[in-house]
């Protein structure tokens, strides 16, 4: 073929990809696999609906979870093939809780690459299931233990994942003291069991005297730019990595707008694009508020003297009445119109590699402060606010009985109280700070 025909192709070739991909094809598939979750909600009406962190969030709206349960974080990347492992980062121990109290529960997630199910749902959390499932039953096998759906994980694949099991077990107990209470519960002896939908599975029929872990995948498998359909091109896992198409646009502001997105369908690409430029405007746009309420939210006790919590984003605030000696605040959007002694602001933000860069740099200034009844927010409360605290947690420890093992038992032993998720450049500045 000839070289500039060729070039010519490819270049074609990549900007139908391109509007395939755009902003309009991918939110109008996200409310079409919305719907759908809604669907499987319906039929489980008495299970908690939550979206597994970070892409499930664009599918479930926050309504059905917000305040009353807590997202799961398993990620894909620990189920790839050859790649399988257990994190002691993402206990995910709140699940257990949650499970537990509902009998059930919907976890839901997506995939691209023509996948029916994402990894995360098809090895990820079955890994963690049978890791969780040996506390409760120590007798049974892990072949009685490990639950894989069979037309996506080979028994090839599955019979290495076995192997490795009894590995992600040992590590496990190294912290099993932190966690038994969490994973065993006297009064229930019920085992965790799998069960995975998605677009045009069969219906469930869920065994009696487990707790089902329901894993809803809201995609309906296809190729880029293969299924068209009425007025669009679907677009399979459009809320994955939202930063690479979103501009600016995040599953909190699309469903804070749930009603202008929902009739999307009526407009062109370059109307869509113009109407996300302004919601993302004017979200960054400062709101006055008065109220602790308005301001933190998610607020977690570690002791009677220090509580870690969430702070939104772009808040001008007034005086903050609130029992607390000392509030350190990690946001540098956060707004306060009167000076206060007992307010200390630093322009820290959760889910930004440069901010958990910086951190190292102000941890010294930062722990001092904690002074008294202390509460230490951030953006997310996951990841900024939970450095803060792991270092205070440890900085009266001796340095020389200090290790990354301590610092970890301390993160874990956070993760019965809520779901954290420290960037992994996070923790560095805090081992930084205090090895």
């Amino acid at each position: 073929m000839d070289p500039e025909i060729e070039k010519d192709l490819k270049s074609l070739t990549k900007s139908l990809h391109a509007i395939n991909l755009s902003l309009r094809n991918r939110l109008l598939s996200i409310l079409k696999d919305a719907k759908y979750v809604k669907e499987v909600k319906q039929k489980f009406p008495d299970y908690p609906l939550i979206p597994n962190d970070r892409c499930g969030r664009w599918y479930v709206d926050p309504i059905e979870y917000d305040g009353k349960w807590m997202p799961s974080y398993f990620k894909s990347t620990d189920g790839h093939t050859n790649e399988w492992s257990f994190s002691t980062r993402r206990l995910n121990l709140h699940i257990l809780k949650q499970v537990r109290e509902t009998k059930g529960i919907l976890i839901v997630d997506s995939t691209r690459r023509g996948k029916k199910i994402p990894d995360s749902f098809s090895k990820t959390i079955p890994i963690w299931i049978a890791i969780m499932n040996k506390y409760i039953a120590p007798d049974k096998s892990y072949d009685e233990l490990l639950f894989t759906p069979d037309d996506t994980v080979s028994n090839y694949e599955r019979d290495r994942i076995l192997e490795r099991l009894p590995h992600f077990q040992s590590e496990m107990n190294k912290y099993k003291d932190l966690v038994i209470d969490n994973v065993v519960d006297p009064n229930e002896n019920g085992l965790l069991r799998p069960y995975w939908v998605y677009p045009g599975c069969r219906r469930l029929e869920i065994e009696q005297g487990c707790l089902p872990v329901i894993l809803v995948s809201a995609s309906q498998r296809s190729l880029d730019g293969e299924n068209k359909m009425e007025g669009y091109t679907y677009v399979q896992g459009a809320g994955d990595d939202h930063e690479l198409w979103g501009r600016g646009l995040t599953s909190q502001m699309f469903w804070g707008n749930i009603n202008e997105f929902s009739d999307i369908y009526r407009i062109n690409d370059e109307e869509v694009d113009e109407m996300v430029s302004k919601i993302v405007k004017g979200d960054q746009n400062s709101v006055e508020v008065e109220t602790f309420n308005e301001v933190f939210k998610a607020i977690v006790e570690i002791s009677p003297t220090l509580h870690f919590g969430k702070v939104d984003k772009n808040l001008t605030v007034g005086e903050i009445n609130a029992n607390y000696d000392t509030m350190v605040i990690l946001d540098s959007t956060f707004k306060l119109i009167e000076p206060s002694k007992k307010v200390h602001i630093f322009p820290l933000d959760s889910g930004s590699k440069k901010s958990a860069k910086e951190l190292r740099t102000y941890l010294p200034q930062i722990i001092p402060l904690i002074k008294g009844r202390t509460l230490v927010a951030c953006n997310d409360g996951e990841d900024m606010s939970v450095a803060v605290v792991l270092s205070y947690m440890n900085i009266h420890t001796p340095r020389s009985e200090r290790s990354k093992e301590t610092i970890r038992r301390s993160l874990i032993s956070l993760l019965q109280y809520r779901k954290v998720n420290p960037q992994r450049a996070t923790l560095t500045s805090v081992n930084s700070f205090l090895l």
